[in-house]
């Protein structure tokens, strides 16, 4: 059973999935080992897939999550149907309808502890499957912020759910213990538990050192 940890991390990445944000959804699921490896972690990514028009590599992740865990009913609904087209002919992988409700709320549910899937059926209407998921704002630091940035930083306390930092900086060993240091201070200004608070990789055009704090809720 996955950790509490891999848990937070696994609806962090349904949320960005369904906030379209793919490749920042599969960075956080294959920078965690234990995540990578569950079912439920691999399902979201062969989804990812079917979204980046890659089925075949979608098909090889299902059929791994059956020779692997053959209980699994939502990779073997998704093998069933992919290839097969939907009312509209919009998506040959499923009805695109609500994919990504039945992920998001799996990851609730699992976060939860609940003992049950919520699966939505595969030809409900997008707009009535996807969580409301807005991003409230993002900030952007030269470096370890300081006592004014994170006054700056307070003024969306209690607008914001999770943070996620993205940035280079950190990939130095020298400064890698500023990671806890900076993760506490943030969630403690926006006034978040800490496991609401992930780490990122800067964008490629961002300057060396900036550090930016995306804020969502």
């Amino acid at each position: 059973m996955a950790s509490d940890n891999a848990k937070t991390a696994l609806l962090c990445a349904y949320t960005l999935a369904c906030a379209k944000q793919y490749a920042k959804a599969e960075g956080l699921i294959l920078s965690d080992t234990e995540l990578a490896k569950t079912p439920e972690a691999m399902d979201l990514l062969a989804r990812i897939r079917v979204e980046q028009g890659d089925p075949a590599e979608a098909r090889r992740l299902w059929q791994e999550i059956q020779a692997l865990h053959p209980e699994h009913k939502p990779s073997r609904v998704a093998l069933r149907n992919l290839g097969k087209p939907s009312r509209g002919g919009l998506w040959k992988a499923f009805a695109g309808a609500g994919k990504w409700g039945v992920l998001a709320a799996f990851a609730l549910a699992s976060l939860l502890w609940v003992g049950f899937f919520l699966l939505f059926g595969l030809t409900r209407d997008p707009a009535e499957a996807e969580p409301d998921v807005r991003r409230v704002t993002d900030v952007t630091w030269a470096g370890i912020p300081t006592g004014r940035d994170l006054a700056a930083l307070g003024h969306w306390k209690g607008q914001a759910g999770w943070a996620q930092l993205s940035s280079d900086f950190f990939a130095d060993p020298a400064r890698s213990a500023h990671r806890a240091v900076l993760t506490t201070m943030v969630a403690e200004t926006l006034g978040i538990p800490e496991s609401r608070v992930f780490l990122g990789t800067a964008p490629d055009d961002a300057p060396e050192g900036q550090i930016r704090v995306e804020l969502y809720r």
